[in-house]
């Protein structure tokens, strides 16, 4: 999304890395890079204080995914399709491993019946891909075949991403920020039923969910902490750089208590990845690293809770 906004003329730093969140875990946790508790509801979790609509459309079958890629193109989206990388001569994984992944198709040409697609993720390609091999990609089962314990299982459906503005970006005042700032506190302290409560629920329940169901949920507490790895360490960049921007000196100290955060989360997944042999032994070090991030959430609300009065 981040290369989407850019094109259209936003700081896609301020889109999305303004808001803050933390979603209870369900219990579906999809093995895709793309993953994210919120579901098919991204936009409670993605440009949360900006006029930016976040749809998956899933087409039936290739032609009528072709269709939809040309007339969105044609509309001035920049559709952002999931692929399973096996496929991708460009992907390091191609031939090799299954794992579904994003990339974002910017054109089609129908004389050479190829897309010009661009993919950020190292090593990065920005270029033509012929029909059948995009197609190929988005129709793939994705099989779990053990070549990636993470991130294979289920295929990508031929589903996209439709991200639109539907007005101008909000102007960053601190006015504007200091509302954006309270909300995302009350939302992490689970005013609205996620936050932190709920993943401390969680990590009081993973042993027992261990002990009845084996690597399972360690498998699943790894790819919930991508997405919220990742948003923590977004939030910490949006406010060092709005530190610089308004001033506000106080909100570069509470960026640096989440990006804690976001360093607090690799233990989590770590241990979480290597439960395999001993699952039990792996929860129980999933619960320290768990309680140790639930402190850093902690901190870094106190930080921002303290910018918000001091500049």
């Amino acid at each position: 999304m981040v290369h989407v906004l850019r094109l259209g003329g936003w700081d896609p730093l301020q889109a999305l890395g303004s808001g803050w969140r933390l979603r209870a875990v369900p219990e579906d946790c999809e093995p895709v890079e793309f993953f994210h508790p919120a579901g098919d509801d991204l936009a409670s979790s993605f440009g949360i204080y900006h006029p930016l609509s976040l749809r998956w459309h899933r087409p039936g079958d290739d032609a009528e995914a072709h269709e939809q890629l040309v007339a969105a193109l044609a509309d001035g989206i920049v559709p952002v399709v999931a692929v399973d990388n096996y496929h991708l001569p460009f992907r390091p994984a191609y031939h090799d491993v299954h794992a579904g992944h994003l990339l974002m198709v910017t054109g089609y040409d129908p004389g050479s019946r190829a897309y010009r697609v661009l993919d950020p993720m190292p090593p990065a390609y920005r270029g033509p891909l012929p029909r059948e091999v995009l197609e190929r990609s988005r129709s793939s089962a994705n099989p779990d075949d053990g070549s990636d314990p993470f991130f294979a299982g289920s295929g990508p459906a031929r589903r996209w991403l439709e991200v639109r503005r539907e007005g101008p970006q909000p102007e960053l005042t601190w006015s504007w920020l200091r509302t954006a700032l309270e909300t995302n506190v009350r939302s992490l302290r689970g005013a609205e039923g996620d936050g932190l409560p709920a993943l401390a629920a969680y990590f009081d329940s993973l042993p027992a969910a261990v002990a009845a169901e084996g690597a399972a949920p360690l498998l699943r507490t790894y790819r919930i902490g991508w997405p919220a790895q990742a948003e923590a360490g977004l939030h910490a960049r949006f406010l060092a750089e709005a530190a610089r921007r308004l001033g506000r000196f106080r909100l570069a100290e509470a960026g640096r208590a989440v990006e804690l955060v976001s360093h607090s989360w690799t233990g989590v997944r770590i241990s979480a990845a290597h439960g395999e042999e001993n699952p039990g032994e792996a929860a129980r070090q999933v619960v320290e690293h768990g309680r140790t991030l639930l402190r850093g959430y902690e901190a870094a609300l106190h930080a921002v809770e303290s910018a918000l009065d001091r500049p």
